[in-house]
């Protein structure tokens, strides 16, 4: 899990595509959003707090089965990989990064 503090300037934006574009589960602060990042796409799981912070525990990456068609995950957990995808994802937004 990493955290990050974000500006007031970049908050209100981020919070408003998270909600929008994240999928969320009822009664839980989490949610999942969608990025595509050099043609690989991934799964974040984050969590929004009410002081600006944002965390992401665990993001996944969507490895296709060209052969049988379906999907297989990989659990991405490094700390150094999460804060770079939660960059990315302060930096350009939920709602740009779900349609690239």
């Amino acid at each position: 899990m990493v955290i990050r503090e974000v500006s007031e300037e970049k908050w209100e934006r981020l919070y408003e595509q998270i909600v929008k574009y994240g999928k969320g589960a009822p009664l839980s602060n989490q949610y999942d959003v969608d990025m595509n990042c050099n043609g690989v796409e991934y799964i974040l799981k984050v969590q929004p707090t009410q002081d600006r912070k944002i965390a992401i525990l665990q993001a996944m990456e969507v490895c296709p089965d060209k052969t049988l068609g379906f999907k297989d995950y990989f659990l991405i957990d490094e700390a150094d990989v999460l804060s770079a995808l939660l960059e990315i994802l302060i930096y350009q937004g939920a709602a740009r990064r779900a349609t690239l």
